[in-house]
């Protein structure tokens, strides 16, 4: 049996157990047989934020989130857990900056973002910073990142928008977002950003249309922060952990309905789609990588105590691989 039709499988049986059990919404089954292997960052106090995939089969991730730690960095962890590490400098769009993070874009390219108004770049071909891109102006805070064809999404706070930048014309245009904190884009190329300052209970999920630029919002509650969008179904899945804690997504196919399942005090964060449809998310607070269906039934890695896991992504195997933000580790569940 491939790995693939087992994942299929195991899916299906567990869908079909919780249905028999009659387990509610968020409700947590441990993973069978997944193994978690951990690879220690070299740099101490490293504190891996952000990963995402590179065009050169590795994982790349941010590194360096406070001043008084270690300073900006991203790192490069192959399938086989050997880590590798690069520091920006000034010519590179970084004095002393704090990175937010990572994202691939074409060709070989990376993007990263920081607390300094530009937009750096990453050759993975050269393994070289490339000459980083000036942001509209001296308080642009480049958060968030999503890369669509030709067009390079970042989030920003302190100009309450959404740029998106032209890699072809090398200019921005702006759309007005309330605090924007995380954004995806969907296949047809339409972002999709979260708005959870604008009330902790309930917050919006915006939509930039790809071809016209209108905005329309979707009021979930509770308030969404990190998003990604499933390619199989078009699911804009969210993550919540403030005065609730959970999970849940917006059907652009069923007039944006949103479901939403709550989980315990596990500190939902970040999250991310595999290319099969699959949901990854970390829990922050339970130390752990989890994966959820449309129904709700979520399956849970092994936790770390005191990691507080914070950016996802998953490989084209269906792995996941997640930054231990505390541990300073990086880590995968190596899925049977």
């Amino acid at each position: 049996m491939s790995r693939r039709m087992s994942r299929t499988l195991a899916a299906t049986l567990a869908a079909i157990l919780a249905a028999g059990l009659g387990m509610s919404g968020g409700a947590a089954m441990a993973a069978s047989g997944a193994k978690l292997k951990q690879f220690r960052v070299p740099t101490d106090a490293s504190q891996p934020r952000d990963i995402t995939n590179g065009s050169d089969g590795n994982r790349w991730f941010t590194e360096g989130t406070e001043f008084d730690a270690a300073p900006a960095k991203i790192g490069r962890i192959t399938p086989a857990g050997e880590i590798t590490e690069f520091a920006p400098g000034v010519e590179d769009g970084c004095n002393l900056c704090i990175l937010t993070d990572i994202e691939r874009g074409q060709g070989d390219l990376l993007y990263v973002t920081s607390n300094d108004p530009t937009l750096m770049r990453f050759d993975v071909g050269t393994q070289a910073f490339a000459t980083p891109v000036a942001m509209p102006n001296n308080i642009a805070l480049g958060g968030s990142l999503a890369v669509h064809g030709d067009s390079v999404w970042i989030t920003d706070f302190n100009n309450d928008v959404v740029w998106r930048y032209d890699t072809v014309t090398g200019t921005f245009a702006s759309f007005a977002a309330n605090n924007p904190s995380d954004v995806a884009v969907d296949a047809a190329g339409n972002a999709w950003f979260t708005e959870p300052q604008a009330n902790i209970e309930s917050s919006n999920i915006g939509r930039i249309d790809a071809v016209t630029g209108t905005v329309t919002r979707t009021v979930v509650t509770p308030a969404a922060r990190a998003i990604t969008v499933s390619p199989v179904d078009g699911k804009v899945w969210f993550s919540v952990r403030f005065t609730t804690h959970g999970v849940g997504f917006v059907d652009p196919a069923n007039g944006n309905a949103v479901t939403f399942f709550p989980v315990a005090n596990t500190g939902p964060n970040g999250i991310a789609a595999g290319a099969d449809g699959s949901i990854w998310f970390t829990q922050e607070i339970t130390g752990n990588a989890a994966s959820i269906t449309n129904a709700g039934v979520i399956t849970e890695g092994r936790a770390v105590k005191g990691s507080e896991p914070a950016g996802i992504t998953v490989a084209p195997d269906g792995d996941p691989w997640y930054a231990m933000r505390e541990a300073d580790k990086i880590g995968t569940l190596l899925l049977p």
